[in-house]
């Protein structure tokens, strides 16, 4: 009986210390709005990076799109765990806060893509010094949204508008 209750205890603090929002995943929208708020934040201010990964099917990737001074571009893909690394600290030290600005969402059954513009200021100066487009795309399965694949440009600023309009190619 006692073993019983140990593990009762130990059942009911980990359902208290999960950090994971059980609702940032029962719509597009929450979805979306989960995987702002939860890279960003104030100066010094560390990341819920448990619920982050939650926001995630498995295998998904990340990848963001470089231009170069030569005018090409580069790829670089790698995963939520890759990006918690090579992201995190700087996320924290700069207080980075990205705030959605526009978005438009394309569904077919159980996959949504998403485009979503943003602004991206730092927390220790206030200054925007990034605007653009994550492209987004979900898949739902077993009940919730997850994020499936995030693509998003850096450098130079584009037009936030063009990637809204539909073009022929």
């Amino acid at each position: 009986m006692h073993h019983v209750k140990g593990l009762a205890l130990c059942a009911a603090l980990l359902a208290l210390t999960t950090p994971v929002q059980a609702d940032d995943t029962a719509s597009i929208d929450r979805i979306v709005t989960a995987v702002y708020d939860v890279i960003s934040g104030e100066v010094g201010e560390e990341r819920d990076w448990d619920r982050f990964r939650s926001l995630f099917a498995e295998g998904a990737i990340m990848t963001s799109v470089n231009p170069l001074p030569d005018g090409s571009t580069l790829a670089s893909t790698f995963t939520p765990e890759d990006y918690i690394a090579r992201h995190g600290p700087a996320l924290m030290q700069i207080g980075f806060v990205e705030r959605e600005t526009r978005r438009a969402v394309y569904r077919y059954g159980e996959v949504a893509t998403v485009l979503t513009a943003y602004e991206a200021s730092r927390g220790d100066t206030g200054e925007v010094f990034l605007t653009g487009v994550n492209t987004i795309v979900l898949v739902h399965t077993g009940g919730e949204w997850q994020v499936n694949s995030i693509t998003w440009r850096n450098g130079p600023a584009i037009p936030v508008d063009e990637a809204f309009m539909v073009q022929a190619e």
